[in-house]
């Protein structure tokens, strides 16, 4: 293995720090490794999903895909293991490289491998390597030894955001249903919308679930690849191999600079035995002998004074001084001139102070008128208390009192003297009522508005159950958003059934 060229940073690291050294080679190689696995995948996706609907099993595209992760585990490895060590590998170079790879390993990890939980670790022993049987088994409980639990961790992990991702676009897709059409529980929807689903809804599963797949498994080969290289360079101490390498070539190439160097001290050193037999100088050996005069009785208190100077603990030693001071304490900028004119500058500083007060007091005042605006907005009319309506129209809005005879003279009544809220109560009563008769429906006094609207879809014919519809929509938007029809609405939903019983819709 050339080492030397290796693109990773080989060093002993912490198993979770291993995992984030193969997300950050999944990144710099997303393009070279998700064309590859979506140029072999995409098609086996597709294959798969039309036996499925042909056999009559729409599920059986599904289980084929979660089943065959291990082939697919090859393309990811294959791009990185080349990208460590030269540019990443093309997606027609990866397809046509996987012939160069034995197929056995793999067919192992598809039948009696296939649950486990060590496959991030074992693929690039087993891909790499290629090593004999015997060899590979003694290999193995070596190379698993202290990163067993980790390399479990990253499986049960991955796993996890797959079923995330999964789970996350159905209850998406859940949350943009409207209440009417939903399952009353889970019991149900497993009961009757699983059970039932169509041929459509599992391939539309399937789709979900390959997504899922291909944005997790490459960072689950990337992770255990990763895994891989740390758990070698901890036996084998790579990094210690590969900087004796680096320390060799750096050695030869300094080879001709050492010979041209020795070549210059041979003759350097031929110079200096030329000079050698010339007659030498003589030295001067004290100051006496360089300035030709004797040291004076001056020079010598000058030396005692500076002796006994060194000896006073004031001037001479070494002293230990502790203090506390700001880590981050803004260091005086050197020869830092004076601020011209302080007390303008004081008085320019008072006057920002009380505009940034001031601003402060009136953003303050504007944000209570506004929300003082917005609570009469909230707030809902009041209603107009019963003693204003008149007692046949009293008797007609109680929820326990009869429907009046004439449910749409009573209900245009009471809309015309300005009890709109009234006037929609009274006729969503009367819708109620009648669509309970007509499906012969007990009474039921916690029925919701939801509920209404999913005993519409029984009614066989589809005028009548639009106009059970129409009416309890209305009625939802006045009572709960305050949204209320114009006259020409309320006439239409007051003509026909059921407002006027046995007439057509």
């Amino acid at each position: 293995m050339e080492l030397e060229r290796i693109s990773v940073v080989l060093r002993p690291r912490a198993p979770r720090e291993a995992l984030d050294l193969g997300a950050a080679m999944l990144r710099a190689n997303a393009l070279a490794v998700w064309s590859a696995w979506f140029a072999f995948t995409l098609p086996v996706f597709v294959v798969c999903n039309a036996l499925g609907v042909l056999l009559g099993l729409p599920w059986l595209g599904l289980v084929l895909m979660w089943w065959l992760k291990p082939l697919f585990d090859r393309l990811p490895l294959y791009v990185l293991s080349r990208a460590v060590f030269d540019r990443p590998p093309s997606w027609r170079e990866t397809l046509r490289g996987q012939r160069q790879w034995s197929w056995r390993s793999t067919l192992a990890a598809l039948s009696w491998l296939r649950v486990d939980s060590n496959r991030a670790l074992r693929l690039p022993m087993e891909l790499l390597e290629g090593a004999p049987r015997k060899l590979r088994s003694a290999r193995w409980k070596v190379l698993r030894r202290r990163i067993v639990a980790d390399t479990s961790l990253l499986t049960y992990g991955c796993l996890q955001f797959e079923l995330v991702l999964f789970l996350s676009a159905w209850l998406l897709g859940a949350m943009l249903i409207p209440h009417e059409w939903r399952a009353d529980s889970l019991g149900d929807f497993f009961r009757h919308d699983v059970r039932d689903a169509s041929t459509t809804w599992m391939l539309l599963a399937a789709a979900v679930a390959y997504l899922a797949m291909s944005a997790i498994e490459p960072l689950y080969v990337a992770c255990g690849f990763a895994l891989y290289l740390n758990r070698r360079t901890q036996l084998e101490a790579w990094d210690i191999d590969l900087a004796f390498r680096r320390m060799h070539t750096r050695l030869q190439a300094l080879g001709k600079v050492l010979g041209i160097l020795l070549v210059c001290a041979w003759s350097l050193a031929g110079h200096a035995a030329t000079s050698a037999q010339a007659p030498s100088k003589p030295t001067a050996a004290s100051l006496q002998q360089v300035f030709r005069q004797p040291a004076d009785g001056a020079d010598q208190r000058f030396a005692t004074a500076a002796t006994e100077t060194y000896r006073d603990p004031r001037f001479g030693g070494e002293h230990t001084t502790r203090k506390w001071v700001f880590k981050y304490a803004p260091k005086p900028a050197p020869n830092a001139s004076p601020i011209p004119f302080p007390a303008f500058g004081n008085a320019l500083a008072i006057i920002f102070k009380a505009l940034m007060w001031l601003l402060l007091i009136v953003a303050s005042a504007s944000l209570l008128r506004f929300a003082w605006r917005w609570r009469g907005r909230l707030t809902p009319a009041p209603v107009e208390p019963m003693s204003t309506l008149s007692p046949s129209m009293r008797v007609s809005v109680v929820a326990d009192a009869p429907l009046p005879a004439d449910l749409a003279a009573a209900a245009r009544a009471l809309w015309q003297a300005q009890h709109q809220r009234e006037a929609l109560a009274l006729l969503y009563r009367g819708c109620v009522e009648q669509t309970a008769r007509l499906l012969k429906l007990p009474p039921s006094a916690d029925a919701t508005e939801a509920d209404w609207l999913r005993q519409a879809a029984a009614i066989d014919d589809p005028a009548h159950a639009q106009r059970v519809i129409a009416i309890v929509r209305t009625w939802q938007f006045a009572a709960y958003a305050g949204r209320y029809p114009d006259d020409a609405g309320i006439e239409q939903l007051l003509r026909g059934w059921p407002v006027e019983a046995g007439a057509p819709a």
